[in-house]
């Protein structure tokens, strides 16, 4: 295998398992917190990624669309 592969592959999986942690801490904070699941989280969470890839198909750019669906969720959130 090639070493860029591979730096690639791990910087991936390094990425999702970072995603993973993040959405599992917040259940987890949630539920420490309040004693109940709330599965609004996971909404919110797939609100802000369809946002950011519908708005990454209009401008185009991948960076701006993450920062703005992430505001956007935030947003709708209150």
């Amino acid at each position: 295998m090639d070493p860029a592969n591979f730096f690639i592959q791990l910087l991936n999986g390094v990425q999702y398992g970072l995603l993973l942690f993040m959405l599992a801490a917040g259940l987890t904070l949630i539920f420490g917190i309040m004693g109940v699941v709330n599965l609004a989280h996971g909404s919110f969470y797939m609100l802000g990624a369809y946002l950011a890839w519908s708005l990454s198909s209009l401008l185009g750019s991948l960076s701006l669309a993450i920062i703005v669906g992430a505001l956007l969720a935030v947003a709708f959130g209150f």
